[in-house]
């Protein structure tokens, strides 16, 4: 694949700002509003500043509070959720670091349900406490609708909407230099910063069927790695195992604290099956629960199993989940009396651009935060409701850093250049795209096996070969190959993982092994898998 996807020229328009930052959700807005406010901070949004998987998260955020629980109980939690390969040190600022960053959002307007004036707690799959603080079931939206509303606040905040990152330029500059697509014109623009932060979330729309919203294409990973940044534990898909499965939603959320309010999933002819498959039941990892509802789906040669919290009132589910309520009232599902038809879908990578504590990358000035991250925090499977809070305490972390430091470095007033090359095609990459969703469905999913892959991989190679003839003159264009190009590291990491650990599991290598309790990292300028 091409170093660059697009050229730029003289003529190009370029804009000045201390800080850039990549995407508006929790880790994005949160980053902004930590850095000191005499330096000039840019957020730029690939669609509306209020689209981004935080908006979307329903659950909560993880953070030990309640009477009996410690951060010691969190950091062991989350060590059993990632199957050998979390990162110690990491989880331990993780849930030390939690409390002081929970308080920051109360005290920038964040309303979290209460109880008996204390913040309510609920548990989740895997928590051995109930440590999970929300805001009924849209604690994603509430963070982000107050964050983005105090960074408008901000005098040296600015926020731009329908502006696509494309590249970094990295050739001798002192300063970092981004190619941006402004949606609204049409025309490239170069942003000239001190600092860059990328913070443009996940991969979901790789997949065909997925909890994530549409800009989830994997840009700043494909970006970052063409930069030469490395990419780590990219195998590692999470499937959310109950996503909404109706004709008409296939991508709505039943958040997993539903699960953690009692109730239980039963297959197609009422029975309750997760006792067969796990001790902790519904309350098992996202990987168990999500590998025993594919199990039980074909023993019963079923589309879905059903979600069943009937034995709750109609009042408290109103009331305490109202948006899964209502939604599934729209479709005809009355919860109070109704099993919920739910199916697993792909819902996080655990995977991105491997980052130090303070949230940087390899690349000099070059920071990583939220999903699109690999703080090693997650290891192979990440515990329910410890993203939002990996956003607030690395975003916290990269601020600390950039104030700090951000005297030191001067924007230079000269320009680079670089030129277009490959072939203008008009026929949309429609067709592309998906057979690059069909593909990862079939062969990258919750089950995988060498065939199945190898099949992957070589379709996934094909697609490479073809969109590297291409000049992208449109967002889609560029957003497709960004897409191919993360879909081959996914594959390619899960072929040399030669066992099945967390969320990667492999019918043809159904072990774990501690041979492979180390990290597959993938970088650009190397056509080996580097481990460590």
């Amino acid at each position: 694949m091409k170093r660059y996807l697009v050229g730029v020229d003289k003529n190009t328009e370029t804009i000045e700002t201390d800080v850039l930052i990549i995407g508006s959700g929790i880790a994005g807005t949160y980053t902004a509003l930590c850095i000191s406010e005499n330096i000039k901070v840019t957020i730029l949004a690939k669609e509306a500043i209020d689209v981004s998987n935080t908006a979307l998260a329903q659950g909560g955020i993880a953070v030990s509070l309640g009477d009996g629980d410690s951060p010691t109980y969190h950091h062991n939690d989350t060590l059993f959720a990632g199957a050998g390969l979390s990162d110690d040190d990491m989880v331990w600022l993780l849930v030390n670091e939690a409390k002081d960053n929970i308080k920051n959002l109360c005290d920038l307007g964040v309303k979290f349900d209460m109880s008996d004036g204390m913040l309510d707690l609920t548990k989740e799959a895997a928590h051995s406490k109930r440590r999970i603080i929300h805001a009924k079931d849209f604690t994603g939206k509430e963070v982000c609708d107050k964050l983005l509303a105090s960074s408008k606040k901000r005098n040296n905040i600015t926020l731009h909407e329908n502006m696509f990152a494309i590249d970094i330029i990295t050739e001798n500059q002192t300063y970092k230099a981004t190619i941006i697509l402004d949606q609204k014109t049409g025309k490239k623009k170069i942003y000239k910063s001190k600092y860059v932060v990328c913070a443009s979330g996940g991969f979901g729309q790789l997949y065909q069927i997925t909890s994530n919203p549409i800009i989830a294409t994997g840009d700043g990973m494909a970006m970052a790695y063409r930069a030469g940044a490395t990419l780590q534990d990219m195998e590692f898909v999470q499937f959310h195992p109950t996503v909404l499965f109706h004709k008409k939603d296939k991508s709505f959320l039943i958040s997993e604290a539903v699960r953690g309010e009692g109730a239980v999933l039963r297959n197609s002819f009422g029975e309750q099956f997760m006792s067969n498959y796990d001790e902790l039941k519904e309350l098992a990892p996202r990987d168990i629960v999500a590998r025993a509802i594919f199990s039980e789906m074909g023993k019963t040669q079923s589309d879905c199993v059903y979600l069943d919290i009937t034995f709750k009132s109609r009042k408290y589910l109103s009331e305490r989940f109202p948006k899964i309520f209502n939604t599934c009232l729209k479709y005809g599902i009355d919860i109070s009396k109704d099993y919920i038809p739910v199916a697993p879908a792909e819902h996080y990578c655990m995977g991105g651009i491997k980052t130090d504590l303070t949230g940087k990358t390899e690349i000099d000035r070059l920071y990583a935060c939220g999903e699109v991250s690999c703080t090693g925090i997650h290891g192979a499977n990440r515990l329910a409701s410890n993203s939002l809070l990996e956003g607030l305490v690395f975003g916290k972390r990269i601020a600390n850093d950039i104030s700090m430091n951000h005297l030191r470095v001067h924007i230079d007033k000269k320009n680079y250049l670089i030129s277009e090359s490959g072939e203008t095609y008009s026929q949309p990459v429609s067709e592309i795209e998906k057979r690059i969703k069909k593909t990862m469905n079939q062969n990258v999913g919750i089950v995988r096996d060498e065939k199945g892959l190898k099949t992957a991989k070589k379709i996934m190679d094909e697609t490479l070969d073809i969109l590297n003839l291409y000049k992208y003159n449109s967002m889609a264009q560029i957003q497709t190959a960004n897409m191919a190009i993360i879909g081959e590291i996914v594959i390619s990491s899960a072929l040399a993982r030669k066992e099945s650990r967390g969320a990667h599991f492999r019918t043809d290598y159904p072990n774990t092994l501690d041979s492979f309790k180390k990290h597959i990292t993938k970088k650009r300028e190397e056509s080996n898998d580097e481990t460590f």
